[in-house]
């Protein structure tokens, strides 16, 4: 009995950690879009997101944003593939992933 235990718990500690470490990824998603607006929008103090869509199987979001002070929200698209979020909406990302 105790050697067949060891390998049910070897498996379920390894499913644990890859399963557990992709939610937690997945809860950092929006502060990673918040950021990376941050960036390209440098006058604003905070970044307010909304609408949020899973996109292209889950590896891209659609969404809108607003920088603090602004009363008017835009669209974005991020890709979670090469961590780059695209706020012109007549790029090809945006209307690709976003507008159907």
């Amino acid at each position: 009995m105790h050697n067949a235990l060891i390998p049910v718990v070897a498996i379920a500690l390894a499913a644990l950690l890859i399963f557990g470490g992709e939610a937690i990824s997945e809860s950092h998603v929006d502060d990673d879009i918040s950021a990376l607006i941050a960036k390209q929008q440098p006058d604003a103090e905070g970044i307010e997101l909304r609408n949020l869509k899973t996109v292209q199987k889950g590896y891209g979001t659609c969404g809108e944003y607003r920088a603090s002070g602004s009363d008017a929200y835009a669209p974005f698209y991020y890709s979670k593939v090469n961590e780059r979020v695209t706020l012109d909406t007549t790029s090809f990302r945006y209307r690709n992933h976003c507008q159907h």
